[in-house]
């Protein structure tokens, strides 16, 4: 572990040195661009079409189960 540690701080210090160069000579620096990967995309997506499902099914037996007044309703959320 100490190994481990040790040539982090080694590498660290590389990639440290690197932008410092960088920044004396004037380039810009940019940070690398972060992307969702899309099997997390998928999945929101999967969930947020669950969610209206889940709700369009709540307005259904609404609607199924009316009878003039509130008894027997669900809340939709």
């Amino acid at each position: 572990m100490i190994l481990c540690l040790g040539a982090l701080n080694i590498v660290c210090f590389f990639v440290g040195a690197k932008i410092g160069q960088k920044v004396v000579k004037g380039e810009e620096i940019k940070a690398p661009e972060i992307t969702i990967p899309t099997p997390v995309q998928d999945y929101r997506k999967k969930k947020q079409a669950e969610a209206e499902q889940n709700k369009m099914d709540t307005i259904m037996q609404n609607i199924e189960a009316y009878n003039g007044t509130s008894a027997g309703q669900k809340e939709v959320l």
